[in-house]
């Protein structure tokens, strides 16, 4: 099982982590991943000035927006599964 977490801290939240875990789910039913990856709520990563806190798999992933998540988190997870 592999996990993405997302950070819910007041600043990702401001810049729409509640509305990328609901992209995120729709993907996950989307692409039959629900049972192989799990979403995670996380606290402060230290990307508040860059963007959105996001990591898969203990991967801290950089520069993620709302507009570009879904393509990196798709990116990390077609390289480990």
């Amino acid at each position: 099982m592999h996990t993405i977490e997302i950070c819910v801290g007041s600043s990702c939240f401001v810049k729409g982590s509640n509305e990328l875990v609901e992209l995120l789910k729709k993907y996950l039913e989307e692409h039959d991943l629900e049972d192989k990856v799990q979403m995670k709520g996380a606290f402060c990563m230290g990307q508040c000035s860059k963007g959105l806190g996001v990591r898969v798999d203990g991967k801290l992933l950089e520069g993620v927006t709302l507009m570009n998540a879904i393509e990196k988190i798709e990116n990390e997870l077609n390289m480990i599964i």
